[in-house]
Order: structure tokens, then sequence, then C-alpha cells
């Protein structure tokens, strides 16, 4: 018998070394991965300064509102790929979800050529909100394929590695957006975006004839629709308190990045001119954090989750979140503190969260959806990281404008980040176990078949 470690039977004409044929197909694989992440997020990347650009004009009232707005329709467009996926196989339902997103763009490039300037402010909240939906689906249905690709063993192993062509993504196309925003203009770069975005639909062609290569045509689940109602992936997401959990988790993410979003908002609006004039440096902190998530995903994040587990590398972003509002509320409160230092405190403490975030955070809750059925992958996940995660944003709007209201300051804010920190602790601990647990149990349809490099 051959000393192989395929979890399905081999192509009659194809007799495997697994020696010699496994580890060059998940390099492969592995690779054309991290292209497909690499594309989306340099469209997407390229696309979000025009966001804020062309949603300039709103107030912080609008911009609540267009939270609201946002939260509402990503719950339609969820469900209604939802009924894509019911029909359709992943090869088909991928494809016509991201070429949707090509052909809105196509939309809003010929708003710009033709719109006079009055409606343009208004197709410009519309792309603030479309946008902010897009990213998320995209980025969702990616990692859904990823876990229809992966088990959950190498999704550990190899989710970190995949994530770091993501953040070279975004590297590259924020440089891009700045050094070529008065070069080519937001025209351009819509439809440069657009070829990103077909860049990840060949590349994901390619993963998908690299990961059933050696599967009958007919019995790959790639080939397959998941069938189905339009509804089944809220219905499954309220029966299932492992997908509750994931998806709580997810909407305290949110939460913690929206206080921290706000309480810069404020901060910057509050401060003097000296301030102002110190903002340049600071931002400089944006691309320091990309690379700071480089790094991490490249030495630390791989080894973290296999050495400590996936409960403990998702309980450190409420640590985080807690020691940074504390941190910022005892410098705020020094005396003779300047507003710049308060500012580099925060700039600082933002940085840290979002390299934590996307470095170890993404990849690890990333590997929670291993274990669960495609159904789930490709309804329920979606509802989840598009509808929930923009809830979370409603929610930290609400927390951070009672809290204004209150006028409880930056202590306030850390009363508020205790009780939460603990709580989504112990959530992260108890998906972790709940996650080892259905891994244990895990079924022929939520395990992907895939080879295992000896």
């Amino acid at each position: 018998m051959q000393q192989g470690t395929t979890t399905h039977p081999p192509h009659p004409d194809h007799h495997p070394d697994p020696q010699q044929d496994q580890q060059p197909s998940t390099l492969t694989t592995t690779l054309l991965s991290g292209a497909i992440f690499f594309f989306l997020l340099y469209g997407y990347f390229l696309l979000r300064p025009l966001r804020e650009a062309m949603g300039v004009q709103r107030s912080m009232s609008d911009l609540r509102t267009l939270f609201l707005i946002t939260c509402a329709a990503s719950l339609i467009i969820s469900l209604a790929f939802g009924s894509l996926v019911s029909r359709a196989n992943p090869r088909r339902f991928i494809t016509i979800g991201y070429r949707a997103v090509i052909a809105c763009l196509l939309v809003f490039v010929l708003a710009l050529l033709t719109l006079p300037d009055d409606l343009k402010l208004y197709s410009g909240y519309v792309f603030y909100v479309w946008l902010s939906i897009v990213n998320l689906f995209m980025v969702s249905v990616f990692w859904g394929f990823m876990a229809d690709t992966w088990s959950l063993e190498l999704a550990k192993k190899l989710y970190p590695t995949i994530g770091v062509g993501g953040t070279l993504g975004a590297i590259l196309g924020s440089y891009t957006a700045w050094t070529t925003a008065d070069l080519i203009g937001p025209i351009w770069q819509m439809l440069a975006a657009c070829l990103c975005f077909e860049g990840a639909i060949q590349t994901m062609r390619r993963v998908k004839q690299t990961t059933t290569q050696h599967q009958q045509p007919d019995r790959s689940p790639q080939n397959q629709p998941i069938g189905g109602t339009w509804h089944q992936g809220a219905t499954t997401l309220l029966r299932s308190p492992y997908l509750l959990g994931i998806g709580l988790y997810i909407t305290l993410v949110a939460v913690s990045s929206t206080l921290i979003y706000f309480t810069q908002a404020n901060i910057v609006s509050e401060a003097e001119e000296e301030l102002t004039q110190r903002i340049a440096l600071f931002a400089q902190l944006d691309l320091y954090a990309q690379i700071a998530t480089l790094l991490v995903q490249l030495f630390v994040t791989a080894k973290l989750i296999k050495h400590l587990g996936i409960a403990f590398a998702l309980s450190i972003i409420p640590i985080i979140t807690l020691l940074g509002f504390i941190a910022l509320a005892w410098v705020s409160d020094q005396p003779d503190i300047e507003p710049w230092q308060v500012f580099a405190v925060l700039a600082i403490f933002s940085a840290v969260h979002r390299a934590t975030r996307y470095a170890i955070i993404r990849p690890a809750r990333e590997t929670l959806f291993s274990v669960v059925s495609r159904h789930e992958k490709y309804k329920s996940k979606p509802i989840i990281d598009v509808f929930l995660y923009r809830g979370g944003d409603v929610a930290g709007t609400g927390i951070e404008s009672a809290l204004a209201g209150a006028a409880v300051g930056l202590w306030g804010m850390v009363m508020v980040a205790a009780p939460l920190a603990a709580l989504w602790s112990g959530l992260a601990i108890a998906l972790g176990i709940m996650q080892h647990a259905r891994n244990q149990s895990v079924s022929p349809d939520t395990q992907p078949p895939q080879e295992i490099p000896s």
C-alpha cells in the first residue's frame, strides 16, 4: 500500500509520489492563494482614498447615518448572495460576485464622467456605503474559499503566509494611490481596481484547478451547487452557538475599532493648530502599521497559533484594547501634557491594534470556519463578516455617542472597555474549545479533501 496521507482516492490514471507531489502542490496552492489576496487588497486600497475623498463633505452626523445605512444594506447583499450560492457552484458564484463588483465600479466611472457636480455629492455617499460593504464581502468570500480548500491543521500553518499576500497588496495599493492620485485621477484608479479584481478571479480559477487535480471531476465539491434556500445562512446562524459565538467575537472587533476611530476623530477635531502641523508625521504610522503587520505575519503568527493555540491568539486583541485605552486615559490626565503627545499615544495604540487585527486575529479567526459545513462557509459567513461587523460599527457609534453625551472622558471609555475585554477573552477561549470539539467529530461535508505534506 502506498505511503500517502490523502483523504480522497487518487485518479485511476494518476499515481502520485507523496514525497514529490504533495509538497509542491501545497506550495503552489499557498502561493496562488496569497496572490488572490494580494489582488483583492491592492484593488481595495486603490479605492479606499476615493471613498474618503468622495464623501469628504459629510459631517459627523452624516457619518453616523452612513453607518446605519451601510449596516442595513450589508444584510440585504449578504442574503442576496445566499440566494446565488444556493443555485451555483463556488466556481460560478464567486466569479459572478466579483464581476458584479467590477460592473458597479464601471457604473461609478460613468457617474464621474456624466453627472453634474451637485449630483456627484450623492454619488459619493453611495460610493462610501458601497465600498464599505464590498471590501468586507470580497474578503469574506475569499476566506470562505480558503476554508473550503484547507484542512484545519493546514489552515493554522498556512493562513499567516497567505495573509502576507494581502498585506503586500495593502502596502503597494496605498503607495500607488498616494503617489499616482494627482497623475491618473479617480477614474483610472477605479479602472485599475477592476483589473486587480479580475486578476483575483483568474488566479482563483488556478487554485481550484490545483486543489482538484487528483479528484474525479463529477465528485469534486467545487463542481456541485451548495443548494438550500436564500435565508438558510441566517437561520443556521441563529441556531448555531458556535456561529453565534464567532459573530459576537467579530462584532466586538468592530466595536473596538469604531471606538478607536471616533476617539481619534474627537482628539483631532479638538486639537490646537500645533497638532495639525504634526499630523503629516503621524500619518506615516499607517505605513509603519502595515510593515509591522507584515513582520508579525512572517515571523510570529504561525508559531504563535501552532504553539499557543487559537484561543490564546484570539485573546490578544481584547487585552490590547483595554491596555490601550488605559494608557491613553492616563496620559491625557498628566499635567502640562501637549495635544500632540496625546495624539502620538493614540496613533501608536491604533497602529498596534490594527497590526494585531490583521496579522494575528484575522488568520486565527478564519481558521474557525475550517470546521463548518460548506453552506455555513458561503451563506452564514458573509452575514457574520459583513452584516454583524457593520452592526458592530453601529453599536460602537452608539456607545461613543452615549459616552460623549455623559461627558465622562477617556476614563469612561476604559469603564466600557474593561467588561467588554473580559467578555471578549472568555468568548475567545470558548471558541477555541468548540473548534477543537468540532474538529474531532468533523464530517466529510465540513472537511475539504486535502493532501497533507509529509
